[in-house]
């Protein structure tokens, strides 16, 4: 499963035009992270506009002590007549000129994304990951997340326990790519040869014309991101993944498929994910083979073992 978009955002956005035409029947979000990060707020009364540089201050919570950093924009134009209006808590900024509206944005989504250096502070631990999947697709996850009870909780513990940090969202759409292996090497009985044709044949064919169960997809989807990254609010599938008992998935056993993987890119988000059982980066991946590694060889393990052996029998003279 290859993500193919991702959105940051929080949980006053779902109703908003921007997430309604992001995600549509090309691009379904049926997964969803709920992640928190240190509180960001603008100091307009440190802000300064002069020629045509902008110095934008902000401050970093981090317990109840403010971090401040000042960010310089050059223009275009002159911005002195710039004026800059924002109210407590200051999580939202408005720049005019003249009255017209120039800026408006989220202070800790601007300062993100106009960093020159990446900040460590915009790390987004991931505290929890599901999903949303109604009748053929019809709840997706902006939807789900208006009344996630979750979500609620989270929030909830957060302002009690982590009043510095905020909780953000990330909304994603994954689509289906198929890896296929044939060793040639494996011998059948003839009298089970018919039986391996058509199982072979009915699993090929749901991937090519891709009838493969949706709700399964997203199931498995899901799973595979748990157990990944293990997130703290989470409790199905972080340990217990793979399973031949889940149900929620059954048709990648009753098609042989080898192995579960996904590819995650958050790189255009500006933003790190992490875990306490993972490192932060932008850029993670996951492969979880459906049966245990006696019972089955990952066609990746063999991929890996090929290319150790060709590296050992290199002779350099």
């Amino acid at each position: 499963m290859k993500m193919t978009k991702i959105t940051l955002c929080q949980q006053d956005d779902l109703d908003s035009d921007l997430i309604r035409n992001e995600f549509n029947d090309e691009y379904p979000c049926h997964i969803y992270f709920i992640c928190k990060r240190p509180r960001v707020i603008i100091n307009p009364e440190k802000c300064k506009f002069n020629g045509n540089i902008m110095e934008l201050n902000f401050s970093v919570q981090k317990g109840f002590e403010f971090h401040e950093r000042t960010m310089k924009l050059w223009g275009p134009t002159d911005c002195s007549n710039f004026k800059i209006n924002s109210k407590f808590p200051y999580t939202w900024f408005q720049i005019t000129d003249n009255e017209k509206e120039i800026i408006y944005a989220r202070s800790s989504l601007y300062y993100n994304m106009h960093l020159n250096d990446y900040d460590n502070d915009m790390d987004l631990e991931v505290l929890y990951i599901g999903q949303s999947y109604g009748v053929d697709g019809a709840r997706t996850s902006p939807d789900r997340l208006k009344q996630h009870k979750t979500l609620q909780k989270i929030y909830s513990e957060a302002i009690q326990n982590n009043p510095d940090f905020d909780i953000w969202l990330n909304l994603l759409s994954f689509e289906r790519v198929m890896i296929t292996s044939f060793d040639g090497i494996n011998k059948y009985p003839k009298e089970n040869r018919g039986d391996n044709i058509k199982r072979v044949s009915t699993a090929m064919h749901k991937f090519m014309t891709n009838t493969l169960n949706k709700q399964q997809i997203i199931n498995f989807t899901e799973a595979s991101l748990i157990k990944y990254f293990k997130p703290i609010y989470n409790i199905e599938y972080k340990d217990k993944f793979p399973n031949p008992a889940h149900k929620s998935y059954s048709e990648c056993y009753d098609l042989d498929v080898n192995s579960v993987c996904f590819e995650l890119e958050t790189d255009v988000i500006y933003t790190r994910l992490f875990t306490r059982e993972m490192r932060p980066a932008f850029e993670h991946y996951g492969s979880f083979t459906m049966e245990s590694r006696k019972k089955r060889i990952s066609m990746f393990d063999i991929l890996d073992n090929s290319i150790e052996n060709d590296f050992y029998n290199i002779k350099i003279e």
